[in-house]
């Protein structure tokens, strides 16, 4: 449960994620992935932009729901996830619990296509969930970039121009002024 001004939500979290949070009752910073369905409203939580956009990208391929999403970025970090896609590695997958063959071979077979993003995602650093990023902020921006559906050249580009436009802005005003950049290219 994750009390927000008051308010408690439930988020379904991947273990990597989970295993970072600080004390309980102190200050937490997760990304969050909202499903809407037609009887419930379904909230998970996320440590980084990257793998928010890793468990999106997951939830493209048919038969993947946010459970078996949830199961690989519990086991797998995103690099070792980039690293099994990248190199067709069946048998890393398949070592994940409740992930089979046919389910490890459909998966390789429809993120052939994105292991370069998947790879840039990965790449993207791994902030504490308990408490600001000691990452620079240009990092998260690609990470964010990324998971709007940009390709991974054009969201360093934009962010190498942003971070050049606004050295010092945060990250909201980075995204803003990659997305900028964007749309002049």
């Amino acid at each position: 449960m994750l009390l927000v001004g008051g308010v408690g939500y439930e988020l379904r979290l991947p273990a990597r994620t989970a295993e970072r949070l600080g004390p309980l009752g102190g200050p937490v910073e997760l990304f969050v992935h909202t499903a809407v369905k037609e009887d419930a409203i379904d909230l998970y939580g996320f440590a980084t932009l990257g793998e928010r956009a890793l468990f999106r990208l997951l939830l493209e391929v048919p038969k993947v729901g946010p459970s078996m999403a949830l199961l690989l970025l519990s086991a797998l970090a995103p690099a070792e996830l980039a690293q099994a896609v990248q190199r067709g590695d069946v048998a890393r997958l398949t070592q994940v619990k409740g992930i089979g063959k046919k389910t490890a071979e459909a998966l390789l077979f429809h993120l052939k296509d994105r292991g370069l993003e998947i790879g840039a995602v990965a790449q993207a650093p791994i902030s504490a969930a308990s408490g600001p990023s000691p990452a620079p902020a240009t990092d998260e921006l690609v990470a964010a970039l990324l998971a709007l559906g940009y390709r991974p050249a054009q969201a360093e580009g934009a962010a190498r121009r942003a971070r050049e436009a606004l050295p010092e802005g945060d990250l909201s005003l980075l995204v803003r002024e990659a997305l900028k950049a964007l749309r002049v290219t």
